[in-house]
């Protein structure tokens, strides 16, 4: 009777085995429990970027971009777009988008590191 049920526990054993290497998951990136992917931050594309021109208001450039994710205190001429994902808990993708103005509020430069997304 022992014997038939250690050969019962050792087929269910096998069979999960087999299940497990056919399911195609990859367990260095898979966590227990699951997290859910995160996005922080503004998601802008290059097509949005490539509609930025140098003499555009704030306000123009708040309606093409958005509003910025933060905002310097002591220095209103610079906005600063963050983007970032985290997948389990490792960042995947991030960019970092510096708007600047002049004293009348219009753009003169727009500068970017990391990779923006292509659309």
């Amino acid at each position: 009777m022992k014997l038939i049920k250690f050969i019962v526990l050792l087929v269910y054993a096998f069979g999960a085995l087999e299940l497990t290497a056919c399911s195609g998951v990859n367990f260095t990136d898979w966590r227990f429990p699951y997290m859910y992917p995160v996005q922080q931050g503004n998601y802008i594309t290059s097509t949005q970027i490539a509609q930025l021109k140098v003499g555009m208001t704030k306000d123009q450039v708040s309606f093409v971009i958005g509003h910025p994710v933060s905002q310097f205190m002591f220095n209103s001429t610079q906005w600063q777009y963050i983007y970032q994902i985290y997948n389990n808990d490792k960042l995947k993708s991030s960019y970092i988008i510096n708007v600047n103005f002049d004293a009348t509020d219009k753009l003169t430069t727009v500068e970017s590191a990391g990779e923006v997304f292509v659309k």
